[in-house]
């Protein structure tokens, strides 16, 4: 059993936790901690409002590369690309460096198509 007081004849020592008439922290000690919590708290805010500065930095990024490689994209005339009329491919893939990968479909060959060169490529499965 723990005795709370809470008052001390020392005035060193009032309102806090004392066991067996003995202080246990002194009102230095608890000012002391009061300021480094504050002071965490503060920390901890600012690096709250970094962390969202920069997530909106990078949505702004991201933002302009999708805008970027989709006006890649959507700005290329398709029909005037190198394309031999013995090949034929069904759908395609945007990858992440801007071209885009044709699945074949009655063709023994992947079509590459370059949306910044107006280029497209096959390679040999």
């Amino acid at each position: 059993d723990i005795p709370n007081s809470t008052s001390s004849n020392n005035n060193n020592h009032i309102g806090l936790l004392t066991v067996n008439g003995q202080a246990m922290v002194t009102k230095k000690e608890l000012e002391e901690a009061k300021g480094a919590i504050s002071s965490l708290k503060s920390t901890n805010e600012e690096l709250r409002i970094t962390v969202e500065e920069q997530q909106s930095q990078l949505q702004q990024v991201f933002q302009i590369l999708i805008e970027k490689v989709c006006d890649a994209v959507l700005n290329v005339d398709f029909t005037s690309l190198p394309v031999p009329a013995s090949l034929s491919w069904a759908g395609g893939v945007l990858a992440g460096n801007g071209r885009i990968y044709a699945v074949p479909h009655d063709s023994t060959t992947i079509a590459i198509i370059d949306p910044s060169t107006s280029t497209i490529d096959t390679t040999t499965i």
